[in-house]
């Protein structure tokens, strides 16, 4: 068994794989002022309550974009599980060349995301992952990654429309019944749900003028609100960065 760790800004998605597969996935918030002490707590309890919490664990595998959680997590594991932890980190073999300016300025979550949804599906890829930022990347069918397009993030927007506004509240991120809000909530429910998904739809089809007809991917910890919204075809894939580590894992395992 290996322990599959995306680390975000928001959440840690924490996968358990088995026989190269995702088997089971799970999700903690992302808290930097916890200690190693704290986090075995957390991940025991987790493993426990798993249908593999006999199983041992051969390995860990880490996708970070928060540097402060890599020191922690590293002795977490070392301490308690004896098991020093694979970061995915420049230079790591992944199986896509990283054509951009600045290849060691790419995020962790961005490489393993193109990882699962190359190997998953090859031809061009627009990969749109919706989390604390809203995420666009962009790989080709030879397996290089081009680049992309980060936007600000939905709950990140709505945050920052609320507190930067004196008579707008906050409103649960739920699709409306109809573009046109009747209420100060369905209005804002409106553009965030409605105005994201155009955005997301605009964005697609632009860089698709650029790359030709390419396959989109919808992950991320937002990404099943907007599933049914977003008109361009696409798959969604909740997933597939775990998948991407599997993939990573085994690709560098001594």
């Amino acid at each position: 068994m290996v322990l599959c760790l995306d680390i975000g800004n928001t959440n840690i998605s924490i996968g358990i794989e088995i026989n190269k597969q995702i088997v089971s996935q799970y999700r903690l918030a992302t808290n930097t002022s916890l200690t190693e002490d704290e986090y075995v707590v957390k991940f025991k309890d987790i493993i426990s309550h798993s249908p593999y919490a006999n199983t041992p664990i051969d390995g860990v595998i880490i996708a970070s974009v928060v540097p402060a959680m890599d020191y922690i997590m590293e002795k977490t594991f070392i301490k308690y599980y004896d098991l020093k932890p694979m970061f995915v980190v420049p230079g790591i073999k992944s199986g896509i060349r990283i054509k951009i300016e600045h290849p060691k300025q790419l995020g962790a979550d961005l490489l393993i995301g193109a990882v699962g949804a190359f190997n998953k599906y090859r031809g061009n890829l627009i990969i749109v992952d919706m989390g604390t930022a809203t995420k666009f990347s962009v790989v080709t069918e030879k397996g290089d990654f081009l680049g992309g397009v980060i936007a600000p993030g939905v709950m990140s927007s709505l945050a920052g429309l609320v507190s930067s506004t004196a008579k707008l509240q906050h409103a649960p991120l739920q699709r409306p019944e109809n573009v046109i809000g009747r209420d100060t909530v369905s209005c804002i429910q409106s553009g965030t749900i409605f105005g994201t998904a155009a955005m997301i739809d605009g964005l697609i089809a632009k860089l698709k003028k650029e790359i030709g007809e390419a396959t989109v991917i919808l992950t991320g910890g937002l990404g099943e609100v907007y599933d049914s919204v977003i008109e361009t075809p696409h798959y969604f894939e909740p997933n597939i960065l775990l998948e991407g580590l599997v993939i990573v894992y085994y690709k560098n395992k001594g």
